[in-house]
Formats: C-alpha cells, structure tokens, sequence
C-alpha cells in the first residue's frame, strides 16, 4: 500500500514538472557548468576583468526555451550583475547564443566592471533563469568565486632622510641646503738666508729690498687682522749647488728659525691686542696654534724657473745641461760650474731659493667649524643664519638638529626663511617613521604648511608635504604635491620613482618599472613584479629589502598565497601583524588569502 503511494506520488511530480513545459531542464540542471575563467579576480587600473565560459549537456536545451546567465557581486549592502548571458534553443524566438537540442553546446563572455572597495568581499554567483512560451523558472544561484584582489592599491613608500645632494632614485625626505661657504684667505711670508746659514738675518741684502719688506709687512698685518686661522705652514728650502744632505739640513734649520718667527710675530699681535683692549696679557686665553713643518730640501723647480726667465742668453743650454745629469751629485757640481762663467746665477737666481716660507690661511669668517659646532648648541645668537644652518648640518644627532632648527623657527628675523621650518618638518616625519607617534606627523605637516607659505611652488617642500599626506592617507593630494615638486620653480626634485605610484594606480606595470628605473630591493619594484606575476623577481625585490616593515611581511605573506606556500603565508602574516595590527582587519577580508581562510592557524592571526 505504502509503495503504491510513492508511486503515485513520483507520478504526480512528473506530471507537474512535465506540465511546466521544460521536461528535464530544471532536475538536470546542476549539469549545466558555468565557472569564470579565473575565479582569482583583481583590480588593475580601478577595472575587474572576467570571463564566464561554459557548456549545456546534450539533449538538455529544449528547442523554444530561452536561458539567462547573470554573473553577479553579492556584498554587504548590495547586489552588482554583470552582462547577461543569453541563451536560447534551435527555434526561440530570441537574441543569443544558439544551444542545439541534441548536441548541446558552449558559451562565454567576458568584459570589466568598475572596482570599488566594498566587492573586496563579494561573493562572486551565477544566478539563471529559463523560459518557455509564457512559463519561466529560477534556478538555484551557482558560486563562481569569491572576493576581489586590491593588491594593486599597496603601493607604498619608503622615505629615507637625505641632504639634497644626496637623493638619488626613490623616495626621500630632503633637507634643505644651508649656504655657508668658509671664505678663506692665505698671507705668505718669506725671509731669506745667506749661502750655507740659517740663521736669521733681517739686515741681509735681500730681506732689506722694499719689496720682500712689504710681504713681511703684509703678513704682519694680516695676522693683526684677528682671523681664525685655519693652518700655518712653515717650509724651508736651500739653493741646489751644495751637497744634498748640507741642503737638507739647511733647509730643517731655516724652517725651524721660520716657526720661532712667526711665534714671536703672533706673541707680538697679542700683547699689541692685550694692551688695547686692556687685558692682562697672561691671563688673557691664548689659541693652540698648530704649525706644520716641511724641510723641502734644494728647490730645484725653483731654479729651473729662474733660470728660463732670466736674460742669461744660453739658459736653454744651461738647463739641458743641468737635467741631463744622472744624479743630484752631478747636477750640483755643474750648478757650481757655471756660477763661475755666469755671474747671474751666482748674483741673482740662487740667492732667492735661500728661503723659508710661513704661510697662514685664515678663514676670513668669524669663527671655524668646531667653533659654530659649539656655538649653535650653547650660543646660537653669535651665529648668523647660515652659519647656525650649518651648525645643524654638522650635528650628527637628530634629536640635537632639531632643536637647532626650532631655534632657528623661534628667531623673529629668521621666519622668512623656508629652510629651517622644511628642515624641523623633515626630521619630526622621519621621527614619525620610526616610532609611529602620529603626534610627529601633525607637528610635521605644521611646520612644512609654514614653509610652504613662505615659499610657494619650492620643490623640496612640497615633495616632504607629499610624503606626510600619503603617510596620513591622503593619496590624491599626495600625487598632487609630488607633480608640483616636479614642476616647482625653486628646487624642482626628480619624482619619476614617486609618480610611478600613478602608474601603478592606471595598471600601466611596465610603465611604473620604467618610472622606477627598474630599482633593486625595492617594496614598489616588488609589488608590480607580482602583480605582473613574475613571482620569482618579486621574491628577489623582497627579500633583499633592508629593515622590513609590516607591509613588507604583508607582501611576502601575498606572495607565498600566490605560490601556495601556507608556512610562509602564516610566518609573514605574523611578522606584518607585530608590527601593525591593522593588518588583521586587512588579511581577514583580503581575497588574497582565500584559501587559507579555514586554517586554524590563519584564524588565530586574524582573531
């Protein structure tokens, strides 16, 4: 009895399924395939492409019967269908592709669609419907896929402080160029000697000429002027007709009655000073002068140089003579043989080559390096403005900088210059960077506003305004401020590697690389070799990045999703999340990691 009623009742089914006019259609359904080509949909350029493919079993399309296929995005707060596909049999009356009765047969479509951020997430259907003459039925919705890559929207940058003259390809934070140039100015004072002595002889008939009396003047005075001596050079020579080792030993000794010179010259400089300033001379601090020495030995140039402007009529002879022989030995005796035919060289061109030379350079500024280096730290109002900028480009410590700079901002006549504001911004984003206080970051933005206001269009400001905004998040104002500094009329800046982020962003990949002149070890490098899939020299890109931050990990950890390496998707996912724990938010609902979703140890990061 029982049996009789299922019977009946399979009876009735088929009957009323065979009433709708589509026979088999409906039970036989889940025969029907259709998938997307690659189920692994990405953004490039802001669009999605796809492409549906697939196939109707045999004696399944019945000949008048129609057929939609709508590809749609299921997402939180919506539905998005993509182009219909459309199917018919032999003899509908309809626009589509053909599906013959007894064959069956294929179709596919394919096109784009806009990204937006909400189909990150979005469950990826094929929702069907058929028709036969005024009867239509909805099949049950089929996956296709699910989620949307972004990873093309991960650029990102990695600034790195630098002086201007020291950025090269990449994203750098610039400081702004102090101008201080040390004038320097050097005074030569020269004392002869009389033939095998070195002891000083002011009444010698060579230092009493007007002219050799105006450079030891000249030099007196120039050390009366008070400059900060930079160096003192004391080198003493001897005429080339003696034997060698005498000459050497002339000439120490006449550079040692040189340095005694200059010692006494600048004791007298500073009893003159002591007594006109009314200060004790010894307790006045006395500066630790260091003098260097040099016994040059026979000047042999010098004598050569004599010789050919003298007026002597065979001086040619005589210096081929001379620089023919073999040894010095043998040079000094036919120097000796000739005093006795020419009287000049005897009278006039050896006597000069008796000498020492004390040479002071001074820095024509007011004070040296050491000296700003000090006094911008304890006495910054001695300093003029570039001599304090230059104290900072001296200082190693950042910290110590930037307290320099805020001195200088703090100045009332210094506010009108852009340097010291750019400079303070550029260290307080690089403090940003490394210690992630977003205070930083709001200090910075404030103080390179303030540059930028005092000098509009300066390329160096606007590329550091452009690194905060894309560091606060504000991208197209980033790009903006990165195409200004290109443009700028002060200190335009190189942006190619910066602006290939546009690139990028278009989906224009080989452009972006040639932007970024193909660099090494590089985050931005790394991701368009991925997004290109060229899997193995975005590993290379990555893995010799030095100090990695958590977008680093975050990519390698995309990376090893790609290639289906799950240790190494967990390892790095881990890594990027103990540096920034936004990230669980983002690998959660990131397509990219799909198929590791289910994974205990996958679910425990992103808890």
């Amino acid at each position: 009895m029982r049996k009789t009623k299922f019977l009946s009742v399979l009876f009735v089914t088929a009957l009323l399924l065979a009433g709708c006019g589509f026979g088999k259609m409906i039970p036989r359904y889940p025969e029907v395939i259709v998938k997307l080509e690659n189920p692994d949909l990405e953004n490039k350029g802001g669009k999605v492409d796809y492409k549906v493919t697939g196939s109707i079993p045999a004696k399944y399309m019945k000949k008048k019967a129609t057929m939609t296929i709508i590809p749609t995005l299921i997402y939180e707060g919506g539905n998005y269908e993509l182009t219909p596909i459309q199917l018919q049999g032999e003899k509908a009356k309809s626009v589509g592709t053909v599906i013959p009765y007894k064959a069956g047969g294929t179709f596919s479509s394919s096109g784009s669609f806009d990204y937006k951020d909400q189909y990150e997430e979005a469950l990826i259907v094929a929702k069907a419907e058929a028709k036969l003459k005024k009867k239509s039925h909805t099949f049950d919705d089929v996956k296709l896929g699910e989620g949307i890559s972004n990873t093309a929207s991960r650029t990102g940058l990695m600034p790195t402080l630098k002086e201007k003259s020291d950025i090269g390809n990449g994203t750098n934070i610039i400081l702004g160029s102090h101008q201080y140039k040390p004038e320097f100015a050097t005074k030569t004072g020269v004392i002869y000697f009389e033939v095998n002595r070195y002891n000083l002889n002011m009444n010698l008939k060579l230092n009493k000429e007007q002219a050799a009396k105006d450079v030891v003047q000249q030099f007196i005075d120039f050390i009366a002027e008070g400059h900060v001596i930079d160096k003192i050079v004391v080198t003493g020579w001897a005429s080339p007709e003696g034997e060698e080792s005498r000459n050497q030993d002339l000439s120490k000794n006449r550079t040692a009655e040189g340095e005694k010179w200059f010692n006494k010259q600048f004791e007298n400089y500073l009893k003159d000073y002591a007594k006109q300033n009314n200060l004790k001379y010894k307790d006045m601090p006395k500066p630790e002068l260091v003098i260097q020495t040099k016994a040059a030995g026979e000047d042999w140039s010098g004598f050569e140089k004599a010789v050919e402007k003298s007026s002597i009529a065979e001086k040619n002879q005589i210096l081929n003579v001379v620089r023919s022989q073999n040894s010095s030995e043998m040079k000094e005796q036919k120097i000796r043989e000739m005093t006795d035919i020419y009287n000049e060289i005897k009278e006039m061109i050896l006597p000069p080559l008796r000498r020492v030379e004390v040479a002071m350079t001074c820095n024509m500024n007011n004070f040296n390096d050491k000296e700003i280096a000090e006094l911008v730290k304890t006495n910054p109002d001695t300093l003029k403005l570039e001599e304090r900028l230059y104290g900072a480009f001296m200082t190693q410590k950042l910290n110590e900088k930037a307290i320099i700079y805020q001195a200088i901002t703090e100045t009332e006549e210094y506010q009108t210059d852009w340097r010291a504001y750019n400079n303070l911004g550029a260290l307080q984003l690089n403090s940003y960077l490394e210690n992630g206080n977003i205070d930083d970051l709001e200090k910075a933005k404030t103080n390179l506003n303030k540059a930028n206001a005092v000098s509009p269009s300066n390329g160096i400001v606007l590329n550091n305004l452009a690194i905060t905004e894309f560091l606060m998040g504000n991208r197209d104002i980033a790009i903006t401020h990165f195409q200004e500094s290109k443009n700028a009329t002060i200190e335009p800046i190189n942006q190619n590697y910066n602006l290939a982020l546009l690139n990028i962003a278009s989906g224009d990949y080989a452009g972006a690389k040639q932007m970024m002149n193909n660099k090494n070890c590089d985050y931005n490098m790394a991701l368009v070799q991925l997004l290109e899939k060229n899997y193995t020299a975005a590993k290379t890109s990555l893995d010799c990045i030095q100090n990695k931050d958590a977008k680093v990990y975050y990519l390698q950890a995309v990376l090893a999703a790609r290639t289906n390496n799950a240790n190494d998707v967990i390892a790095n996912l881990k890594e990027a999340i103990a540096r920034d724990a936004s990230y669980k938010a983002t690998a959660k609902k990131d397509a990219e990691f799909k198929k590791f979703r289910k994974s205990s140890e996958f679910q425990a990061l992103i808890k």
